[in-house]
């Protein structure tokens, strides 16, 4: 099991100290067999290596399938900054970036809307109180005022992306157990989220979603889930969200 984003880039011949990527064109088909074309920036190697080897220092005390993951995920996960880079044009410097250059942050529960806040609220924690089964269904929604239930996909900025891999949920008696993607208005992924046969030996309950969503800039998705009886839940997404280090420095919501 690859656990390291850098060894998995070295291995596409991505991470490299000098030189410089040409702009390419990156196609995604839909589920509905619309082709999309993403245009990718060009972008010092320089800078795939901040981004490799600052995520491995993050996931390094994280579990194993969590590192595995965004290890597989690896080249993806810098088609889609190159992607953002082609609408910011300066850059992954992580850490160190300001202005308009990239940074990327691991999820947390302040970064997204509360899909239970009929206002602009941020959520403050992934714990959920879930009151009947097949309650509160919408889960990653765009911030904004609208009614509980009746929340629209998150939309990406010009300069920003994210990328879901899975999920994890560590809550003591579970009650989610599906989930839904809707990706530019279209059914993208519908998949079972067997947390209570996953990973019995390691403790943790981590699923990867069988096709990882990246959301590239001014693109849109909602994830809907299914909750089969009523409880504490505590399911959250794995992943990254890409933004300029111009946004990236509120501790509130970074």
């Amino acid at each position: 099991m690859q656990t390291s984003v850098v060894e998995t880039l070295k291995a596409a011949g991505l991470y490299k100290e000098t030189g410089r990527i040409e702009e390419q064109m990156l196609v995604t088909v839909l589920p509905n067999g619309e082709r999309r074309e993403h245009k990718m920036a060009e972008i010092d190697y320089a800078d795939i290596k901040i981004f490799a080897d600052e995520l491995d220092i993050a996931l390094n005390l994280q579990n194993p399938l969590i590192q595995s993951l965004y290890a597989k995920n690896a080249e993806g996960l810098v088609n889609l900054i190159r992607t953002v880079n082609a609408e910011s044009a300066s850059g992954f410097k992580g850490s160190v970036g300001s202005g308009r250059q990239l940074d990327a942050l691991l999820f947390r529960a302040e970064q997204f809307q509360d899909p239970d806040n009929a206002t602009t609220a941020a959520r403050v924690s992934w714990i959920r109180t879930i009151a009947a089964a097949a309650g509160q269904t919408q889960f990653i929604v765009n911030p904004g005022a609208e009614a509980v239930g009746s929340k629209v996909a998150l939309a990406m900025a010009n300069e920003q992306g994210v990328a879901i891999l899975g999920f994890a949920n560590p809550a003591a008696a579970l009650c989610v157990d599906a989930v839904a993607i809707t990706y530019l208005a279209q059914a993208y992924n519908i998949q079972n989220l067997d947390f209570e046969l996953a990973n019995p030996f390691v403790g943790d309950v981590i699923v990867e979603l069988k096709q990882p969503l990246l959301i590239f800039p001014k693109e849109s998705a909602l994830v809907t889930v299914h909750y089969y009886r009523a409880g504490i839940d505590e399911l959250r997404p794995i992943g990254l969200w890409i933004k300029m280090s111009s946004i990236l420095r509120t501790l509130a919501s970074s």
